[in-house]
């Protein structure tokens, strides 16, 4: 399949680089032209490269920030043909799904997808096919989906070597990934915030660095992926302190039986999570 992939930076990268060992071509823009030149070099891209190329594939790829997404689009609709599909790598979808939904010409079709993979570094110099191996892969329909597209985006997961499949809608996508990715982001860069003892390196453990390993954060994606979805992750922080302060009022009053209780609840919970 010809693959047009907008943007090289880790997931774009990374994408380029396990989907052309999986034997698609591969061709790419990106804001630094030198990204471009340099995957050519190392043939994950063709050599034959140029936005005309964006006219002659498949699929689409966009792997920019939503608001990045959408421009491309804007000023690239022209090429655009009919029978190609469109999707992106974004990690929040509602409001920008349907701006694409509203740029794109009749005969594309337009299902997003967000691999639930990423690492602590960034940039195409960090790029490695290996970190989508057994990872989440979310499918988001919308008004502008084709019928082969769920078809197409398996196969790119299935190339990829990513594990479980979700198929949902936006709305339902943001909420969750308020909860299980952005959450525990706030609450991994508050909790090294919160430290104010000098010592603190000398008297960590694995819970410490477990916890904090996400606060090595992509501080720009990040506060973009905060703010576009603001609703939903407020939502989840107010339940979180919710959780913080039953728990806290059972210390404060040494709720002997409470805290065992809660603590018991939670790693059942954990459980059976473990064995979803």
């Amino acid at each position: 399949m010809k693959i047009f992939i907008v943007g090289l930076g880790l997931i774009g990268a990374s994408y380029a680089q396990g989907l052309k060992k999986a034997g698609h071509e591969i061709y790419a823009s990106n804001r630094t032209e030198a990204v471009v030149e340099q995957a050519i070099k190392e043939k994950i891209v063709e050599k034959d490269n140029d936005m005309s190329y964006l006219s002659k594939v498949d699929l689409i790829i966009l792997g920019l920030y939503p608001k990045h997404n959408i421009e491309f689009l804007s000023k690239h609709k022209h090429l655009l043909k009919k029978g190609q599909i469109i999707t992106d790598v974004s990690g929040t979808k509602a409001w920008m799904t349907k701006e694409i939904e509203a740029l794109i010409p009749d005969g594309v079709s337009y299902t997003s997808h967000h691999p639930m993979a990423g690492k602590e570094s960034s940039g195409y110099a960090s790029k490695d096919y290996k970190i989508f191996k057994d990872a989440n892969f979310i499918i988001v329909k919308g008004q502008k989906s084709g019928p082969k597209d769920e078809k197409i985006l398996k196969n790119i997961a299935s190339d990829l070597k990513f594990g479980k499949i979700t198929i949902t809608d936006a709305q339902t996508h943001d909420e969750l990934i308020a909860f299980t990715s952005q959450l525990t982001h706030v609450i991994a860069v508050s909790l090294v915030h919160s430290d104010h003892l000098k010592e603190t390196p000398q008297a960590t453990g694995d819970s410490y660095r477990d916890l904090t390993r996400i606060a090595k954060i992509n501080e720009v994606m990040w506060t973009e992926l905060f703010l576009e979805n603001k609703e939903a992750l407020l939502k989840k922080i107010n339940d979180f302190e919710k959780e913080l302060d039953q728990l806290k009022k059972h210390i404060e009053t040494n709720d002997k039986e409470s805290i065992q209780e809660y603590l018991k609840s939670a790693k059942e919970k954990r459980k059976v999570f473990d064995e979803t």
